[in-house]
């Protein structure tokens, strides 16, 4: 009888994954026109480390297009992706550099591996890239694995969120010098990212940068000149 129970259980939660369906909706939104959204994170256990996450749906294209904001309100990242049936696709990736004269440079990536973020099936995939900057040529690649449904809180507010853990790992190719960390990240329907937990060992930080609020383009662009 045990043998039986066990064996519904195992077939209810199955069923229940199932039921889950496509992990589409818990991505950014992607508008029928287009649209630009400020994402804003701050980290929990530091409230000085702020994000600007400027994200632009295009369905003429089908473009995501994502512009990173320090604190600043420096560009340190872009990241265009192209949807399709089955997810997010990168395409385009860009860091940023700001030298002694505060002027920026633009350093372009090459794009091995294109995996973002998939609707259904898939539950191990990758996104990697080569560039090259001031201090030599690098290797960045971050495999997402997907995890479960969790219930979270973030601002005293709870969520059903989808939870994926993604490894990290920066090469130094020039210098044979190697960075691996981890991070949870959590994704809610209708929302997108909105929250992650990241710990790095070298630094020994502990990052948890959580949603806080969505801004319009106006109300960023406002902020941005009232700093």
């Amino acid at each position: 009888m045990r043998i039986y129970f066990n064996l519904i259980l195992i077939l209810a939660a199955t069923f229940s994954c199932n039921a889950q369906g496509s992990l589409k909706d818990f991505y950014f939104p992607f508008s029928k026109k287009t649209e630009t959204k400020v994402y804003k994170y701050i980290d929990k256990n530091d409230s000085t480390k702020i994000e600007y996450w400027k994200v632009t749906s295009i369905p003429e294209t089908k473009e995501l297009k994502t512009v990173s904001y320090d604190a600043d309100f420096n560009i340190y990242n872009t990241f265009d992706e192209v949807i399709t049936e089955n997810g997010a696709e990168l395409v385009a990736y860009s860091d940023f550099e700001w030298n002694e004269k505060g002027e920026e440079k633009e350093t372009k990536a090459e794009i091995i591996d294109k995996d973002v973020y998939k609707w259904n099936g898939d539950k191990e995939y990758t996104y990697s890239v080569k560039y090259l900057n001031k201090y030599g040529r690098f290797y960045f690649k971050k495999k997402r694995t997907e995890s479960e449904i969790e219930t979270i809180t973030v601002n005293g507010k709870e969520y059903k969120a989808v939870k994926f853990k993604d490894d990290y790992i920066i090469l130094a190719l020039d210098r044979n010098v190697e960075q691996r960390f981890h991070q949870d990240t959590y994704y809610v329907k209708d929302l997108g990212m909105i929250k992650y937990k990241r710990k790095i060992p070298v630094q020994h930080e502990y990052i948890e940068l959580e949603l806080v609020e969505i801004l319009s383009e106006r109300q960023f662009e406002k902020i941005k000149a009232n700093r």
